[in-house]
């Protein structure tokens, strides 16, 4: 895995500083506990508007705020200070390039478990292009992971201790000879992948499984609840079986960092004919269209960095 690209600089705690001077105590709560809320976000450049446009920003800092009250992080910025300090840092960086936002919200210094303060916040930015398999697809298994349910660690939060989780179906799926994982609930249906939501083409529906299946709620995942019908077929939301991922006609794993990527198999089992199928292609050129400000529709959605959107 290449290593990823160290910005010049980071906001800590509202200021800008230098990226190597954006550091926390080794004895930090949202180190030692990990009492730390998080949030990352894409930003989009467009070179005809020679504009960057952070997406759905509103939505990534209430879901921020939630997570914080989750877990008991008193007294963080509101969304609108944070959302400042986002284009502040991406100007500061010259950032003209697809990139990736990330916030978090923590608890630093030195206390014990159940501390609720000080809080502190951080921000980076950095140039990040769109992965790989959003053209090639990836090949999955259902994890023997089980995912975390809400009256353990709600995963409907984005915090970083439910990443644990996730990291072990990962690991476990790439020693197998996968590329990611599906991850079952309690129930036995369907949750989600190790950082991202599940969909699948069943008799000319798109199906995704409910918040209450375990999931992250996703923004990715609401935005193309959203839009899917403008392009294709529109969505429902309910139980998915690990076995009607293996009658699927085409799926697809969806994320902030990874977008829309076409799931190719399944336990070695072809989706379809095993590779990216028309519908997902369809909606992967919508997406890509309507996050770059191509789209004046769903230009409400987007946060211009240098000025004024075209």
């Amino acid at each position: 895995m290449t290593q990823a690209a160290r910005p010049p600089f980071a906001t800590m705690n509202g200021c800008i500083v230098p990226f190597e001077k954006a550091t926390v105590s080794i004895m930090a709560p949202g180190l030692t506990f990990s009492v730390l809320a998080f949030e990352g976000l894409r930003g989009y450049w467009n070179s005809a508007h020679e504009q960057l446009y952070v997406f759905r920003a509103p939505e990534h800092m209430a879901r921020l705020a939630f997570s914080s009250r989750v877990i008991e992080i008193d007294g963080i910025p509101d969304g609108q200070a944070l959302t400042a300090q986002t284009t502040e840092l991406a100007r500061a960086c010259e950032m003209r390039d697809d990139c990736y936002v990330r916030i978090q919200a923590y608890i630093d210094d030195l206390g014990d478990m159940s501390a609720r303060g000080p809080v502190a916040t951080s921000i980076i930015c950095r140039p990040r292009g769109r992965v790989k398999s959003f053209v090639e697809g990836m090949h999955f298994c259902v994890s023997s992971w089980r995912r975390l349910p809400d009256d353990v660690s709600p995963p409907r939060i984005k915090a970083s201790a439910n990443y644990l989780n996730s990291r072990l179906a990962g690991l476990e799926a790439k020693r197998d000879g996968y590329d990611s994982a599906v991850i079952l609930n309690r129930d036995g249906t369907v949750s989600e992948g190790p950082g991202g939501c599940i969909f699948m083409l069943r008799e000319g529906d798109w199906i995704t499984s409910p918040v209450t299946a375990g999931i992250l709620e996703s923004i990715t995942r609401r935005t193309l609840i959203e839009v899917a019908g403008d392009v294709g077929p529109s969505v429902i939301e309910r139980d998915i079986d690990r076995t009607e991922l293996y009658d699927a006609d085409e799926a697809f794993y969806c994320g902030t960092g990874q977008e829309i990527v076409p799931i190719l198999s399944v336990d070695r089992k072809p989706v379809g004919d095993g590779s990216p199928g028309a519908e997902t292609r369809r909606l992967q050129a919508h997406y890509d269209a309507l996050v770059r400000g191509n789209l004046e529709q769903y230009r409400d959605w987007l946060t211009p960095v240098w000025g004024e959107p075209q």
